[in-house]
């Protein structure tokens, strides 16, 4: 049958009666079916709705093929660079039989579990059913959970499981995972680190470059779009500069919205060329929540204010998640015909976190898809320094998840070496860096993972993982010392400064947008997963040697030093000598 995305509507046939037939459990590496920011409580029944994703096996073969292709159309000194491949060309190298999807669908029609949605690619079987089916068929039992923190307006329940899952034995050798069942979400109800009491902290009195005025006396001292471009050197690119089919993305979820009253409002402080809009959306979005709770959309105006500082007039385009899944977010940006060609996201949780391994290596799998065909994705490093955000817990660093796939571009986090000062940065301290504990350190970065190794003062060995992909790839301001300056609140009239890591993904995403834009307007191909052009080269950056991301009062951390360090990266992005390297 055609594995297009499509609906499926099979007769049960007459074999052993479900009830019968056999469990296996699934994701044995899942200990823990509950969560401290969740609250338990009533079983969930058959008036309620359950959606997950039957997450098909591949073989490990086609999927060290895709990493194979990924590399090659990814590397600069390959006859293959940039010839990005087609939905159908993923399919045919992952090679995945329709007849394993309709084997699933088979065994899900013994449950009387019968119309179904497929991907495109035919590898994720799209499920909703009430929750007793569920229960029946994941051999679980299901409750609902709300956020301890939501804010009363807000409606943060889900439906997880309180127990182990299983699947039905004719299925468990043909699905990896159930997305949906166990994972809980990440909710943060506050802004990543923003000014005290949302007031400019006092600058005044200090020597200050004339960029960080440049939004008017509610930014003062803030990081404003007049000073990424100072440091950066990045071009102001006008509506007749837009190349065919160049375009930015940035993912939200969390209930953060937009709302034209801010972006408004910062465009005219700001005095910027090209107003800050969002052109299309994917997902819906609710202005009305800006304008409720002290730190409504702080996270996604963020986003959207600097990255279309960055990008101007070339299009913004935002995903919008209801789910808070990530996963969910990268199947959604692969099935879609032309995503945009940059993608940022400022979201992520540590390793440790994840639940599974299966989980994290079958998100990989999608951000390899993602990467083969052309799209560069950016996560922010994260914002506690090496101790994650699972703390100094067991004493031992908490590396990024997705920052630590090898598949994605990291972007740590900077401040000025001297307040309101542009010129030289230094390691934030709070910036998100180490080394994996699940990935292996690939290949792209090897040489540079071995020189930071053999020159710097490293933290003692039982900190981390001596052979785990190194991060972040690379950075741009995002620290506490000159915050960036945002409008926010709904209503057009206020302004905070905002930190993190959250405005440095977005920054850094935005500059390689405009570099898209050079080589689309030549003719070329949009840069793809970016990460052994940036290793090549490294010049084209401006090297961090100053700092360490020790954040929380911990002494233990990694030092920036010449070249890549887990502290900044390669450092932050030279435009002038990116544009002649590409």
């Amino acid at each position: 049958p055609d594995c297009n995305t499509m609906k499926f509507t099979l007769l049960a046939p007459l074999l052993l009666a479900a009830s019968e037939a056999a469990h296996v459990r699934m994701e044995p590496g899942v200990e823990q079916f509950h969560s401290k920011n969740w609250v338990l409580g009533d079983r969930a029944t058959i008036n309620d709705e359950v959606s997950v994703k039957l997450v098909l096996k591949h073989d490990q073969r086609r999927v060290d093929l895709l990493e194979e292709r990924l590399m090659e159309v990814s590397d600069p000194r390959s006859p293959v660079y940039g010839k990005h491949l087609s939905v159908d060309e993923v399919k045919d190298v992952l090679a995945l039989s329709p007849h394993k999807t309709y084997d699933v669908q088979s065994a899900l029609a013994q449950y009387n579990i019968t119309s179904t949605s497929v991907n495109r690619y035919g590898d994720i079987i799209s499920l909703d059913m009430n929750a007793k089916e569920a229960e029946k068929l994941f051999n679980t039992q299901l409750h609902w959970h709300s956020h301890k923190n939501a804010p009363a307006n807000m409606d943060s329940k889900v439906v997880r499981a309180v127990k182990p899952y299983h699947l039905p034995e004719e299925m468990s050798d043909l699905v990896s995972i159930v997305e949906g069942l166990v994972r809980f979400p990440k909710l943060e109800f506050r802004p990543t680190t923003i000014g005290k009491n949302y007031q400019p902290p006092p600058f005044k009195g200090l020597e200050a470059d004339d960029e960080f005025d440049s939004c008017g006396s509610k930014c003062s001292g803030y990081t404003t779009p007049a000073v990424l471009q100072a440091r950066y050197g990045y071009p102001t690119v006008g509506s007749s500069d837009v190349a065919d089919g160049n375009r930015m993305a940035v993912a939200e979820f969390q209930f953060q919205y937009y709302d034209e009253n801010d972006m408004n409002a910062f465009t005219e402080a700001c005095g910027l060329e090209n107003p800050v809009e969002v052109d299309s959306t994917v997902g819906g979005n609710k202005p009305s929540f800006c304008s409720v709770g002290a730190q409504a959309c702080v996270e996604s105006l963020l986003d959207i204010e600097y990255a279309k500082a960055v990008i101007g007039a070339i299009p913004l385009e935002v995903y919008y998640s209801g789910t808070y899944s990530l996963y969910d977010w990268c199947v959604q940006v692969n099935d879609d015909d032309s995503p945009a060609p940059v993608q940022s996201v400022s979201y992520g949780n540590d390793e440790v976190q994840q639940t599974s391994d299966e989980y994290m290596f079958t998100t990989n799998t999608e951000f390899m898809k993602a990467g083969a065909r052309g799209v560069s994705i950016f996560f922010a490093s994260g914002d506690q320094g090496v101790w994650g955000r699972t703390g100094t817990s067991g004493q031992v660093f908490h590396p990024d998840f997705p920052a630590a796939s090898p598949y994605v571009t990291a972007v740590g986090g900077t401040d000025f070496a001297t307040q309101s000062t542009i010129g030289d940065e230094t390691a934030w301290d709070a910036s998100g860096g180490g080394f994996s504990n699940t990935f292996e350190i690939p290949s792209y970065q090897a040489d540079a993972v071995a020189t930071y190794k053999s020159t710097a003062t490293l933290p003692d060995s039982k900190y981390y993982n001596d052979t785990g992909r190194g991060y972040p790839d690379i950075s741009a301001l995002g620290g506490q010392v000159n915050s960036y300056c945002i409008a926010y609140g709904g209503k057009g009239t206020k302004f905070a400064g905002v930190a993190g890591t959250s405005a440095a993904s977005p920054v850094a995403a935005g500059v390689f947008a405009v570099l898209n834009n050079v080589r689309l307007a030549a003719g070329g191909s949009a840069l793809g997963f970016v990460n052994p052009f940036l290793y090549q080269n490294a010049d084209a950056f401006n090297d961090v040697t100053t700092g360490k991301n020790n954040a929380g009062g911990a002494k233990a951390g990694f030092d920036a030093a010449a070249g890549w360090d887990p502290a900044t990266g390669l450092g932050t992005p030279d435009y002038t000598k990116l544009a002649d390297a590409i």
